[in-house]
């Protein structure tokens, strides 16, 4: 099988697995993604970074494109497996939205650090860690600003007695 053949397969079966955990985790709730709208729109703001760089290698990279898409679809990957973190932080004397942020915190970081990997050992330039980068803001700010805000009681952690097993008055 040609290595461009066996790259690209790869990226997809992580690419396809890590849209599984990701809606997987999106779809858990965790009291802050409730409809079906929010959770599809939460799904696909998730992937959009991913999509558009995946794109833009396969449009402006002659060489490499394909490895530096595998790797790029293990950075996706890993994030996602990190966000399992929250049944961790679960046991941690913190508020279900902490446990939810720091899950989330430390699936970014993780994609991050790979990210900035799979440009380094692809020998690209920078410029397509910093395109990640906005990529990545412009997703969190979608989230925040755009989901999120499809359920205001968030900002007031009314949300909090779908997810945590402590009286809300111990957690304010």
């Amino acid at each position: 099988m040609p290595a461009n053949t066996r790259n690209a397969i790869t990226a997809i079966i992580n690419f396809a697995a890590s849209v599984m955990i990701t809606a997987w985790f999106i779809e858990q709730k965790f009291g802050y993604v409730v409809t079906p709208e929010a959770i599809l729109l939460s799904n696909v703001v998730a992937c959009s970074k991913w999509v558009v760089m995946v794109i833009a290698a396969i449009i402006l990279l002659e060489t490499n494109k394909w490895v530096f898409i595998r790797r790029m679809s293990f950075a996706s990957l890993a994030g996602s497996c990190a966000m399992f973190s929250v049944y961790v932080f679960r046991y941690i004397p913190v508020s279900s939205w902490e446990q939810f942020t720091y899950a989330i915190a430390l699936a970014l970081l993780v994609m991050t650090v790979f990210f900035f990997k799979a440009v380094i050992n692809t020998r690209l330039s920078l410029k397509w860690f910093a395109a990640w980068l906005v990529c990545l803001v412009i997703s969190m700010v979608l989230q925040v600003k755009v989901v999120f805000s499809l359920h205001p009681g968030i900002v007031t952690n009314e949300v909090s007695h779908f997810f945590d097993s402590r009286k809300k008055s111990e957690i304010s």
